[in-house]
Protein backbone atom coordinates (compact mmCIF):
# COMPACT_ATOMS: atom_id res chain seq x y z
CA UNK A 1 0.00 0.00 0.00
CA UNK A 2 1.41 3.36 -1.03
CA UNK A 3 1.08 6.24 1.43
CA UNK A 4 0.70 9.78 0.20
CA UNK A 5 2.51 12.84 1.46
CA UNK A 6 -0.50 13.90 3.55
CA UNK A 7 -0.46 10.52 5.33
CA UNK A 8 3.17 11.04 6.32
CA UNK A 9 2.40 14.59 7.44
CA UNK A 10 -0.47 13.40 9.60
CA UNK A 11 1.64 10.74 11.27
CA UNK A 12 4.44 13.25 11.85
CA UNK A 13 1.92 15.65 13.39
CA UNK A 14 0.68 12.98 15.78
CA UNK A 15 4.22 12.19 16.88
CA UNK A 16 4.97 15.89 17.34
CA UNK A 17 1.84 16.43 19.42
CA UNK A 18 2.68 13.44 21.62
CA UNK A 19 6.24 14.68 22.09
CA UNK A 20 5.06 18.16 23.08
CA UNK A 21 2.54 16.70 25.53
CA UNK A 22 5.19 14.54 27.21
CA UNK A 23 7.61 17.48 27.35
CA UNK A 24 4.98 19.75 28.92
CA UNK A 25 4.03 17.17 31.54
CA UNK A 26 7.66 16.60 32.52
CA UNK A 27 8.41 20.31 32.53
CA UNK A 28 5.33 21.08 34.63
CA UNK A 29 6.28 18.61 37.35
CA UNK A 30 9.82 19.93 37.70
CA UNK A 31 9.15 23.68 37.42
CA UNK A 32 5.87 24.15 39.34
CA UNK A 33 7.19 23.73 42.93
CA UNK A 34 10.09 26.16 42.42
CA UNK A 35 8.02 28.74 40.54
CA UNK A 36 5.70 29.24 43.51
CA UNK A 37 8.58 30.29 45.75
CA UNK A 38 9.90 32.77 43.20
CA UNK A 39 6.78 34.91 43.40
CA UNK A 40 5.20 33.75 40.17
CA UNK A 41 1.66 35.05 39.67
CA UNK A 42 -1.10 32.69 40.72
CA UNK A 43 -4.72 32.47 39.69
CA UNK A 44 -5.96 33.55 43.13
CA UNK A 45 -7.54 36.98 43.13
CA UNK A 46 -7.01 39.36 46.05
CA UNK A 47 -9.84 39.78 48.51
CA UNK A 48 -12.09 42.64 47.50
CA UNK A 49 -11.98 45.58 49.89
CA UNK A 50 -15.17 47.28 50.97
CA UNK A 51 -14.46 50.91 51.86
CA UNK A 52 -18.15 51.56 52.47
CA UNK A 53 -18.16 49.02 55.29
CA UNK A 54 -15.04 50.51 56.84
CA UNK A 55 -16.49 54.02 56.78
CA UNK A 56 -19.81 52.89 58.26
CA UNK A 57 -18.03 51.23 61.19
CA UNK A 58 -16.49 54.50 62.29
CA UNK A 59 -19.79 56.37 62.29
CA UNK A 60 -21.49 53.97 64.69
Amino acid sequence: MIMSLTDYAGIAGLFAAAAVAVWMLRNHRTVAPTARHRGAPTLRLPRPTHPERASSRGSR
